[in-house]
């Protein structure tokens, strides 16, 4: 990617995440190294296998309801609720009240990845759809024609469509530029944070609100989750169930949340008097064998290429992908410390998904918001459950805050069908 041209930097964050909801809130307990996972009763109840989780709390959220409109609520699902709250903190931050100043000139590019279903609503229509030759199966005629009539379309229809949480984003803010939805799975938050930057840097648009959104906690998501071999099962200690690069990792853990950034090209930041609390410097992805060889080779491919598109022959500090997999943490451990190899001396590298889990095309939006906050507060978060490292990994990751004077941080994304993807972020 061509770095030579437009300067992009980061102008408002607005975070919704396990930790809580605003910058503040989630940076002060990343600080205490703090874990937000914890037994999900509802999903306990439910008789999930996996009832440690990560979700948005009650009252984090309420606090961020009042900004949102009270009309266009019943629209939303919760990846949107939690996406427009994020999208209202992240305009506060960046100092934009009801629109941007050219609304041709500016977007939204949005990652999203699981469709949430909503089953509540269509739970009760159950029984009356039931077959009359097949005991506990569902007559799919009688289920369509009841469905139609009974169900209201403001829980299906128009939930359902994962394009319309940035659409919706596209509204609130009048933009009239590119309104664009990533499902990308895992890497999703940090292409849509790539694509926003590209179209800046090549004279597209002048602003972009990215990011990424979701809610892999919504049952049947949550269902689909619990086929695979990604999830932890709950651990002793329910809050150290995700232990990235650990002993004893054993799967990550589902996180729901999200993380709204404004993109501005720096001269019309400079025109508007805004803050510019970092720039977005570098960026690649690749993609490789889904296999810790594999993941080390093509990580290191994105991190070589990144360093290189920002101008630069090493960066400050790594931010690590980190999700307590076999596999993918292994690869990384790998790909990082030859990277570190190759410049001869020590590299500080931290994880955070310990603290709040794998919130997937949310992932890296989260973990790209707590890199520019390290870099303006020049601190580097704690590793949070990475107390006991995996002697295979060999990752030197740190279990307290440590001061942070260099000027840059990496930070990675994994997929889990071999994606990487790598972006500097560079001091304003």
């Amino acid at each position: 990617m061509d770095m030579s041209t437009r300067r992009v930097g980061i102008t408002g964050i607005g975070l919704v995440s396990p930790l809580g909801a605003g910058v503040a809130a989630h940076w002060e307990q990343i600080l205490a190294g703090k874990s937000a996972v914890k037994r999900v009763e509802r999903l306990a109840r439910l008789g999930f296998p996996h009832e440690a989780a990560a979700e948005v709390s009650p009252e984090a959220l309420a606090a961020c309801l009042p900004r949102l409109s009270r009309k266009q609520l019943k629209l939303y699902n919760r990846a949107t609720t939690l996406a427009m709250s994020a999208a209202v903190l992240a305009a506060e931050d960046a100092g934009i009240q009801v629109s941007v100043p050219d609304p041709i000139r500016a977007g939204v590019i949005l990652a999203t990845l699981f469709i949430p279903y909503p089953i509540q609503s269509l739970l009760p229509l159950l029984p009356e759809v039931e077959s009359l030759e097949h005991a506990n199966q569902a007559d799919m005629g009688k289920a369509l024609k009841r469905c139609m009539g009974g169900v209201n379309p403001l829980d299906l229809s128009l939930k359902i469509v994962p394009n319309l949480t940035a659409g919706h984003i596209a509204i609130t803010y009048g933009l009239r530029g590119a309104c664009r939805t990533v499902a990308d799975a895992w890497i999703g938050g940090m292409q849509a944070i790539a694509q926003a930057a590209t179209a800046i840097r090549e004279g597209e648009l002048d602003l972009v609100l990215c990011g990424g959104a979701e809610c892999p906690l919504e049952e049947l998501v949550y269902a689909d989750l619990c086929t695979t071999d990604l999830l932890a099962p709950p651990a002793p200690s329910i809050e150290r169930t995700c232990q990235p690069f650990g002993r004893q990792r054993c799967g990550t853990v589902a996180g729901e949340g999200a993380a709204v950034l404004i993109l501005e090209a720096l001269d019309h930041a400079e025109r508007r008097g805004a803050r510019v609390q970092c720039e977005i410097s570098g960026f690649a992805a690749a993609t490789g064998t889904p296999t810790a060889d594999g993941l080390s080779e093509t990580l290191g491919r994105a991190m070589r290429a990144a360093i290189a598109a920002a101008g630069r022959e090493r960066v400050g500090a790594i931010a690590l992908h980190g999700d307590a997999g076999q596999m993918t943490d292994l690869g990384e451990a790998r790909a990082v410390g030859a990277l570190a190899h190759s410049w001869g001396n020590g590299l500080p590298v931290y994880a955070t998904k310990g603290a709040h889990g794998n919130l997937f095309s949310a992932a890296a939006p989260i973990e790209v918001a707590t890199a520019a906050c390290a870099l303006e507060r020049r601190m580097l978060p704690p590793s949070c459950n990475c107390d006991d490292v995996d002697p295979a990994c060999r990752v030197a990751v740190r279990t307290s805050p440590v001061p942070f004077d260099a000027d840059t941080i990496l930070v990675n994304a994994l997929g889990c069908f071999g994606e990487a993807a790598s972006m500097v972020l560079a001091r304003a």
